[in-house]
């Protein structure tokens, strides 16, 4: 779900040094271009499609690294790589529209989506371990900068 994909990307800006904006906006990228396309306007069969292959990624990065330069694109390339991993378990048309994508099973809605997600006890389980250890992470580092900046911690 989205809170694990935002997860996953702050952990990569605390640890693979990834910058924040482009990190997190790749981290739901492919699902805002796929679920408005296909939950939305209804354009599209099933909510992983154009956003979910790996030329998508390779477009965008290319436009993030031409716009915003090097560290940018492979900031956003990190975000975008986690958010496909991060959907392994489902269908991924990874090399769409060069390989085949089967189109013939219905793509759930919204609603049905979050039960799925919802009656899963062992995502849900790993998904707030996910944004636990982000937290902390995200709060740690804070804690380290204020006091190289000499701030009074006492208030954290």
């Amino acid at each position: 779900m989205i809170l694990g994909h935002l997860a996953i990307s702050a952990l990569l800006h605390r640890y693979a040094k990834a910058e924040w904006t482009p990190v997190m906006a790749a981290a739901v990228f492919p699902d805002a271009v796929d679920k408005t396309l296909c939950q939305l306007l209804h354009l599209t069969p099933t909510g992983r499609m154009w956003g979910h292959t790996l030329l998508s990624l390779a477009i965008s990065t290319a436009l993030v690294g031409h716009t915003w330069g090097r560290r940018a694109a492979r900031s956003w390339a990190l975000g975008y790589l986690s958010h496909l991993a991060a959907d392994i378990e489902g269908d991924v048309p990874w090399l769409y529209p060069f390989g085949d994508l089967d189109l013939t099973t219905p793509s759930p809605g919204v609603w049905e989506i979050m039960q799925m997600k919802l009656t899963d006890p062992v995502g849900i389980g790993i998904e707030l371990a996910l944004i636990a250890w982000a937290a902390h992470s995200l709060r740690h580092a804070l804690k380290a900068r204020a006091v190289a900046e000499g701030a009074d911690l006492r208030r954290c």
